[in-house]
């Protein structure tokens, strides 16, 4: 769990350096497939609801705090995708959270020019992809979870047959 903890503090340290870069103009690159720029997003997702800045700073951390508080307690249960993808979509709303309460906006930073027209003129943030992978991970690790616990029920269920005449449910040795 602690490797898990490491990775995704590394990677929050990243996405806070590579922003404060982007921001200080020090982070520049042009190639074919991958561009290094700056752009203050003051909404969500393509710029939607920067009419409303109140609502984008502190709805989003309310959401936030809940799902920390509903997903965290029970982080060290869960498989390991699970487990990496909850904190990796925990840290990278954290890190927009920040940016959104201190600035008022966030900060992209990483365009792919070379890829089809509608992911051509997206600009992505480290914290996006965090989100992204974390969601992932997620539900594979929910999912994986899921088929486990079918699997045990079916086998439980196969085990523990009721004799008609006594009503007494009792483990069978497989």
């Amino acid at each position: 769990m602690w490797i898990l903890i490491g990775v995704t503090a590394a990677l929050l340290v990243c996405d806070r350096v590579l922003k404060a870069l982007a921001r200080s103009e020090k982070l520049r690159y042009r190639g074919k497939l991958l561009q290094l720029t700056h752009l203050e997003n003051p909404g969500f997702f393509l710029g939607k609801g920067s009419r409303y800045p109140g609502f984008l700073r502190w709805v989003p951390l309310g959401i936030w705090l809940l799902a920390a508080a509903l997903l965290l307690p029970d982080v060290e249960r869960r498989t390991a995708p699970a487990r990496l993808g909850i904190l990796l979509t925990l840290t990278g709303g954290l890190s927009n959270q920040y940016d959104r309460l201190r600035r008022g906006s966030v900060t992209d930073y990483v365009r792919f020019p070379g890829a089809g027209k509608k992911l051509r003129s997206l600009v992505w943030r480290l914290a996006d992809f965090m989100l992204l992978g974390g969601t992932v991970l997620t539900a594979i690790g929910l999912l994986r979870e899921l088929k486990k616990s079918n699997q045990q029920r079916l086998l439980w269920s196969a085990a523990n047959r009721d004799p008609p005449e006594t009503g007494v449910t009792c483990l069978r040795a497989f």
